[in-house]
This record gives structure tokens, sequence and C-alpha cells, in this order.
């Protein structure tokens, strides 16, 4: 007997500048700008049809087994079965590097990898873009306070600027960065996992307030100086901004950070890092920092003794991608 499984990988993300404009509280005012990367860590989708009913199977953190999709627990898997036009007989497996919660964008990549999946097994091509915006529009009928920036970037791969106007479109455009200062930029940004998982959602809600949209007017215009340093080549003013980024980032909630992590971000400062900030939402998951190029083995060094793992990553210029295995 043959068996067909199609499998998607999808990329995770780091955002890199304009973070949190790309929420519909902010962009559908004043617009919204994202410049991002897409890196190699990844969630892989695989599914096929079971062979011992004709159940949906969904297996995740959990093992779900429904008759039919409006009795699927995982929300994101049954608003992309609604979409993909599946009521049944399916069995799908997640397969994250990172969990959830951490500050990469899993959301969306989960989201964009089952899509991707889903109309591949049903024998539907669909572009990046596409996949991108109807999983985005799947986490907006969730009333999930998501935005544009994790779908996006994690469908498109590479790195990506995205231009959102009021009305919600989305202007993509990947820059001119020279292979040397994408090179520096891997060999001096370093991200740590802290270990620690969080709900992003009460920190994106506070992040809609008034006190919050202001800030990110700043947060918007930093990101726009850090896109023009990259295209520049010039990096240390990147991890510059970061820093700055940073203290704007921690002024729209007391939930992004906290005693303990605003000890260790003075500590890689202390230890040659120019900026950094928690990525996401904040409230743990991944630090990343940009450093003095000599100072990187010493801050790995140092974090490690604080309990911090250092995650090597490299770039992911496919975004999402599938293929089927008959086995």
């Amino acid at each position: 007997m043959v068996f067909m499984i199609i499998m998607s990988r999808t990329p995770f993300r780091l955002p890199l500048g304009g973070g949190s404009t790309d929420l519909p509280a902010y962009y559908q005012k004043f617009g919204g700008f994202i410049f991002g990367v897409a890196v190699n860590i990844y969630m892989d989708v695989f599914v096929r049809r079971p062979i011992i009913d004709d159940n949906i199977h969904f297996q995740y953190t959990r093992y779900e087994i429904v008759s039919s999709r409006d009795l699927l627990l995982h929300d994101l898997g049954r608003e992309a079965l609604a979409l993909a036009g599946i009521d049944n007989n399916i069995d799908v497996v997640f397969k994250a590097e990172t969990p959830a919660g951490t500050g990469l964008g899993s959301s969306g990549s989960c989201a964009v990898g089952l899509l991707h999946a889903l109309y591949a097994f049903k024998g539907r091509k669909m572009t990046q873009a596409d996949l991108a915006e109807q999983s985005f529009q799947i986490t907006q009928r969730l009333n999930w306070p998501d935005g544009k920036q994790d779908p996006y970037l994690a469908a498109l791969g590479g790195f990506t600027v995205l231009e959102i106007s009021q009305d919600g479109a989305v202007h993509v455009s990947h820059p001119p960065i020279q292979a040397d200062t994408i090179n520096k930029f891997l060999r001096q940004t370093l991200i740590f996992y802290t270990g620690i998982r969080r709900r992003s959602f009460p920190i994106l809600l506070e992040q809609s307030r008034e006190r919050a949209l202001e800030l990110k007017h700043r947060t918007k215009d930093i990101g726009k100086q850090i896109l023009a340093a990259f295209t520049r080549g010039n990096l240390d003013d990147f991890g510059r901004l970061l820093n700055e980024h940073w203290q704007v980032k921690k002024g729209m909630s007391d939930k992004i950070s906290s005693e303990a992590f605003d000890e260790i971000y003075d500590l890689a400062l202390q230890n040659g890092a120019l900026g950094g900030k928690i990525l996401g939402a904040g409230g743990g998951g991944y630090f990343m920092f940009y450093c003095r190029g000599e100072a990187a083995p010493q801050l790995v060094r140092v974090l490690a003794e604080r309990g911090l793992r250092h995650i090597p990553f490299d770039i992911d210029y496919q975004g999402t991608r599938v293929n089927s295995i008959t086995i």
C-alpha cells in the first residue's frame, strides 16, 4: 500500500524594526512599518489521510480525534480546515523547533505552515503572500491581538520590509543588503533562550492603549533608521538603535520586562552588547543582542552563567515551502 504525506516547512522570524506598528489598532490610524528577517528555526506540519477512520486527527501538545472540524479545540486548525474546505478524514501533526510563547512568531508560522500543507493536500497552489494574508485573517476572526508581521515574514523568507496602509494592504519589498553586512549581522547578532514562556495576549492588548500608541510613532521611526543602517552597512548604528528601541518598548507595558530581565540586559551591555531587546511581545522567550565583534564569545559565556542558552541561527531565504513524500 502507498501512502502520501504532505510536509510544509515554515521559518520563524526575528523582528528587527517597527515592531507592533503592524497591529490593526495602530496601522488603521497611522499605517505600519516592519523590517524583519526569517531564520532557520522551523515549524514543520505533516498531513496525510488516516487509515483507521474518517476522523480529524490533530497532534500538537495534545492529541485530538474528532469527527468534525467544528469539534476541534485547536483554534488555528479549525479555521484553517474551514478555509481549505476540509471537514474530516485528515491527520495533522505539528513539530516546532521552539515552543509557542517565546517571541519568534509561532502563531504566524503555525498558521502559514498549516494552510500551506492543507492546500497542497487539496491540490491547490497558493502564493506565499496569499498564505500570509489568510493566516492574518484567521487570527482576526479568532479575535487575537496579532499583527501582520508574523505570517508575512514567515511566509516570504529573507530580509523583508512591510509597509502597511490604513486599509490593511501590505506592500512587500526585500531591501538591498550587501553580503558582508549580512555576514557581520550573523556574526555579531546573538539570540538567547531565557527558558520562560508567556502568553502574548495580555501584553499585546496593553499595547493598544493610547499611551502605547504614542510610543509606536517613535518605534516606527527607529525601525526606518534600522533599515537605513542595514542598507548603509553600518550595523553599529543598528546596535545603538536597538537599545533606543528597547527603552521605548518597555514604556508600552510593565509586563514587557522585569527586574531579572533588566539585570540581564545591563549585564549584556557591560560585556560588549551595543543594544538588544526581548523578541515579540516581551515578558519571556528570547533575548536578541547586537554586540561588538570581539565581544561575542564573552557575551555567550557570561549569559550562559546566568542560565541563558545561546541559539545559533542563519537566514532562511525560501520562506514557507511544501513537499509530498510517498512511502
